[in-house]
């Protein structure tokens, strides 16, 4: 968390039903950090991680989540990149908006660049698809997705090389990632589920 005195930069957190989502204001990105950041000319960007059969399905079945647990065969980093205010652009979801340390912030995006599985002459990862919502991409992973390091894990982690004190191993539902990171932050939009 930023120490006193500290210009803050925001994470929000996006809470997706199974998963979170995390965002960020696309000119706080240091480019030389998290490249594939500046290939999406949007004001901010969310990004999730996950299995590369289950996190892309038009439709998610328990079939593809009990491979996705067990038997993953890869996994993805989505991106989607957004104008305007983050509850706004995810008015159905609850956002909770983190205030982070520039280091912190910096070390997060490390984090982010590292998932990405990289290849050819220049390094950088290429899109393997169409993303969920709005201006999106899917991007082949390189880290292995399974039942003990799923999705919130990955950002529970991400959001630990912020500087947020998280608990992973604990982060296995978004509402377990949502209770740690509530009390930190501040709640941007909670829509009623009734």
């Amino acid at each position: 968390m930023p120490a006193a005195g500290t210009v803050a930069k925001s994470i929000w957190v996006v809470e997706h039903g199974w998963h979170v989502g995390l965002a960020v204001r696309r000119a706080d990105v240091r480019h030389e950090l998290w490249p594939e950041a500046h290939e999406l000319r949007f004001e901010h960007l969310e990004v999730g991680w996950g299995d590369g059969d289950f996190y892309p399905a038009e439709r998610g079945t328990i079939g593809k989540a009990l491979r996705a647990a067990v038997a993953s065969g890869s996994s993805v980093v989505h991106v989607a990149a957004f104008d305007g205010p983050v509850e706004s652009f995810f008015a159905l979801s609850r956002v909770i908006e983190l205030a982070v340390s520039p280091d912190g912030f910096d070390e997060f995006c490390r984090f982010v660049a590292a998932a990405y599985e990289r290849g050819g002459a220049d390094g950088r990862a290429r899109p393997v698809g169409a993303g969920l919502y709005g201006f999106s991409r899917f991007y082949r992973a390189n880290e292995r997705y399974h039942v003990l390091n799923n999705s919130n894990q990955w950002a529970a982690r991400a959001l630990l090389a912020a500087g947020v004190p998280m608990h992973p191993g604990a982060s296995v539902f978004a509402g377990s990632v949502m209770s740690q990171v509530e009390p930190l932050g501040v709640v941007r939009s909670a829509p009623r589920s009734d």
